[in-house]
């Protein structure tokens, strides 16, 4: 559709919803849909719009779902829209307004998604906003979003807000700790480093102990992609998957923010270099095993990712990363990132599990193999598969557990992805270990 909203459209005063989207359409807002007062959704994204945001909308009072992104609009913040009782959605992303967001907006109690990503804005952010559904607090210039999704990138001087998911209540970070130079950067330990970038354990001003993985620059992908892949994982909850707590954005740096697990890693149980830990018996290696497969069945089942990634859209990147030895072989010809492949390195996982050695390493040098992948197939091909078992954890009531754990994980870790199970069968395998 070309040319503009016709005046007339006011009159359609049992209209409840108007979807003019992805059109050419050009001049202004007719100040006559303000008569509109049965609307509830009013969608005129991806058109030429120019000019102010009439007043007039500011009448809409059962308006719940506003969208004008990617339009030219232009003027201060529509200050009316602070009247949108009902709304629950706003989005004015890729427009030219300026100034600063009234306080009133922060009278929008329902409201859940606000959305003014590359405006000119600047100034504070209504305190308001905090107590709504929005929820967490957000400090500096720069990028940052939650998970009940506030998006304000791309403007001037604001200050942003990161929240934890609902049900765990507002988790209030300082973003300006992040935006200093690595050394500078409130993160006192490293947890992790790895392919996709290094995990950092941090303590906000709260006193509340997170982990933050930043990504290596290597890995860092568009704004939109980033956001399109967090808003999908800010969907996950399930018990046996690491809740993410909120993400951000600012220059090239992108940090995500997780729940910190006191207990440590697996690497740091299994293999205790500092003595410091009790031996992981066979119960708890199982436990993990089980807890381990549910999240990740759960993710490519329950959750669709395997969807996701099959259709390869932009909320799951096809950029391989990832550590030295859990990555599938065919990841090297391919570059596309599967469920299969998710497969392969949970198997290395239930390797690690029933040998306590690492994927990779000095130790498989001058044994066949050249890792521990292919150390388990020569030893298991040789019928000695006893002899890759943690001694630690063997004996005549563990072996028989162990030797199914291990016959499950060279199932994981075929070569040829198609024979690998998937990870529901996988969890239905485990399970039979003790059935």
């Amino acid at each position: 559709l070309t040319g503009s909203i016709p005046s007339e459209f006011g009159d359609s005063l049992k209209l409840q919803g108007l979807y003019l989207g992805n059109n050419q359409l050009t001049g202004s807002i007719p100040r006559s849909l303000g008569q509109l007062g049965g609307l509830v959704k009013l969608n005129l994204t991806r058109n030429k719009f120019s000019g102010p945001v009439p007043t007039s909308l500011g009448n809409l009072k059962g308006l719940s779902h506003l969208d004008l992104s990617s339009n030219f609009f232009d003027g201060g913040w529509p200050r009316s829209l602070g009247n949108l009782s009902y709304s629950t959605y706003l989005d004015l992303h890729d427009n030219k307004f300026t100034r600063e967001i009234p306080q009133n907006l922060g009278n929008l109690a329902q409201l859940e998604h606000l959305d003014v990503l590359r405006n000119m804005l600047c100034g504070k952010i209504p305190e308001k906003i905090c107590k709504s559904r929005l929820e967490g607090l957000v400090s500096q210039s720069g990028i940052c979003q939650n998970l009940s999704k506030i998006s304000l990138a791309g403007n001037k001087d604001y200050n942003l807000y990161l929240s934890s998911s609902r049900s765990k209540g507002p988790l209030r970070i300082n973003i300006s700790m992040f935006q200093q130079p690595l050394l500078k950067l409130t993160l006192v330990d490293i947890l992790e480093d790895g392919g996709f970038g290094t995990v950092y354990k941090a303590t906000l001003p709260d006193g509340k102990t997170v982990a933050v993985k930043k990504f290596s620059q290597a890995k860092t992908q568009g704004h939109r992609q980033f956001t399109a892949e967090m808003e999908t994982l800010g969907k996950v909850k399930h018990q046996n998957l690491v809740l993410l707590l909120g993400y951000c954005s600012f220059d090239e740096e992108k940090l995500l923010v997780y729940e910190y697990m006191v207990n440590g890693s697996l690497d740091l149980w299994l293999r205790n270099a500092t003595g410091s830990h009790e031996v992981l018996d066979r119960a708890k290696r199982y436990k993990i095993a089980c807890s381990s497969a549910r999240g990740l069945a759960f993710l490519h089942q329950d959750f669709g990712l395997a969807r996701l990634i099959s259709a390869c859209e932009t909320h799951v990147s096809t950029d391989i990363a990832g550590t030295l030895g859990y990555i599938p072989p065919e990841y090297g010809q391919s570059r596309m990132s599967t469920t299969r492949g998710d497969v392969y390195s949970f198997g290395v996982i239930l390797l690690e599990l029933v040998t306590a050695k690492e994927p990779t390493g000095p130790e498989f040098q001058e044994k066949e193999g050249a890792n521990l992948v292919g150390w388990v197939f020569q030893k298991m091909k040789k019928q000695q598969a006893d002899d890759v078992l943690d001694p630690t954890v063997l004996n005549a009531g563990s072996k028989p557990m162990m030797l199914k754990m291990l016959r499950i994980a060279a199932d994981c870790v075929a070569d040829n992805p198609a024979t690998r199970p998937t990870m529901l069968h996988v969890l239905k395998l485990l399970h039979e270990i003790v059935d």
